[in-house]
């Protein structure tokens, strides 16, 4: 009995000192695949891994079919696009320190000062209240109509008119003034909205209503 016991112990014994030296071979072999892989991220050793096999590529004959079969037209379906050497892809640099790996061009930085202007010209200019030739009041207001139509929705809530309806596909909106219905209408000439006040019918608004709601627009501009 005390001789099976010892058995199973140096059994036991010896299982265990061979699963210890798996784990110890299997950490080993994990921490030299990792030190490989960060190794092969670095630009000087890195492994060749065929992402520059392209520029080598040597053009082939396209396919010659018998003149006794007819066939559509063959034409590739991905042509290459012919880039022109100037002095900026001559400064264009695609490979990393080795010339074995294909080297993502870095982004060019935005200049902070051009970004500026071109927010400033592209937002739309304060509304200006004229009355036109036939003594009717109006607001004119330049830039891109999209923003404008933004820039006058946020002015209606700001200024607590009671909006029911948008419709961008005609551009008016609807309001409620003194409960009762009428029609902001967006017109447009060149570069230049206007912005009238119509009745449900769409007839024009009376003066003092519309001269009241687009003086309200002008004061709460949000653009």
């Amino acid at each position: 009995m005390l001789q099976r016991d010892s058995r199973m112990n140096d059994l036991l014994g010896t299982n265990s000192m061979s699963t210890t030296k798996a784990l110890t071979v299997s950490m080993l072999s994990i921490i030299a695949f990792t030190a490989l892989t960060a190794l092969s991220g670095c630009s000087s050793l890195a492994i060749n891994n065929g992402s520059m096999d392209y520029a080598k590529a040597q053009s082939i004959a396209t396919v010659q079919v018998p003149d006794t079969l007819q066939t559509r037209q063959i034409a590739p379906l991905y042509p290459v696009p012919v880039v022109p050497e100037n002095s900026a892809s001559e400064k264009l640099v695609l490979t990393n320190a080795k010339g074995n790996r294909f080297l993502l061009p870095k982004p060019i930085p935005l200049d902070p000062t051009k970004i500026a202007i071109n927010q400033v010209e592209s937002a739309p200019s304060a509304p200006q209240l004229v009355i036109d030739g036939n003594g009717f009041p109006l607001l004119k207001i330049d830039g891109d109509s999209a923003k404008i139509w933004d820039a006058i929705n946020r002015t209606l809530s700001v200024a607590n008119v009671n909006v029911s309806q948008r419709n961008t596909a005609t551009n008016r909106f609807v309001v409620i003034l003194d409960n009762k219905p009428y029609q902001l209408i967006l017109g447009r000439i060149g570069s230049t909205t206007t912005v009238t006040l119509q009745k449900a019918d769409e007839t024009l608004a009376d003066n003092a209503i519309a001269t009241d709601l687009l003086e309200r627009i002008e004061r709460n501009w949000s653009a």
